[in-house]
């Protein structure tokens, strides 16, 4: 009988610190400034993307001439591009199912001077950019991103094109000989 008691006051101790700890947390928190974001983007380093986008005989949209205007840094960069595609209504609400290379949409782009890397989804440019010019093409006359047939009721396509750059000279380790570009995006190309 008295184990049966031991049992029950154990118990209720635990419970008691448990909720005494539950309580005290809560008012910490609830006493606690709410954070705020300090995050600011980058003034510098900001690539922006150049494109035609015309109307072929089909009536569908096409881009033509994309290339990358490097930021004026200062240094040369490397560029890499990631290919969005969506289907979006007129309000740009986004389609839940997206749209298909191959099937969808068709992108030939420029492997002379891209490559794409299907680990990562992106396509580089394989030569240093300089700061303030363009990259090579990444789709020119020769070379077409374009729609193959339409999109779900009220739906179209939209492809967005979104680049980063990373410097072209430099370790991100002083004592290590592999360039940021191998550090950072696990990629490597000669001069």
């Amino acid at each position: 009988m008295l184990k049966k008691y031991k049992w029950i006051i154990v118990t209720v101790a635990v419970l008691f610190v448990c909720l005494v700890t539950q309580s005290v947390t809560a008012k910490y928190f609830k006493a606690s400034p709410p954070l705020t974001s300090t995050f600011q983007p980058s003034l510098y380093g900001n690539p922006s993307i150049e494109e035609n986008v015309l109307t072929d005989t089909d009536g569908f949209k096409y881009k033509t001439d994309v290339a990358v205007r490097a930021d004026t840094t200062g240094y040369a960069v490397y560029v890499r591009l990631a290919v969005i595609a969506t289907w979006q209504d007129g309000a740009g609400n986004v389609y839940g199912q997206q749209p298909f290379v191959g099937t969808d949409y068709s992108l030939e782009y420029n492997t002379a001077a891209w490559q794409y890397h299907s680990a990562s989804g992106y396509y580089y440019c394989t030569t240093p950019v300089q700061s303030g010019a363009l990259s090579p093409a990444f789709i020119d006359d020769a070379h077409k991103l374009k729609q193959l047939q339409a999109g779900p009721e009220g739906y179209t396509l939209h492809v967005e094109l979104l680049a980063q750059t990373i410097q072209a000279v430099g370790t991100t380790d002083a004592d290590d000989i592999i360039p940021a570009i191998y550090d950072a995006w696990g990629v490597f190309f000669e001069d």
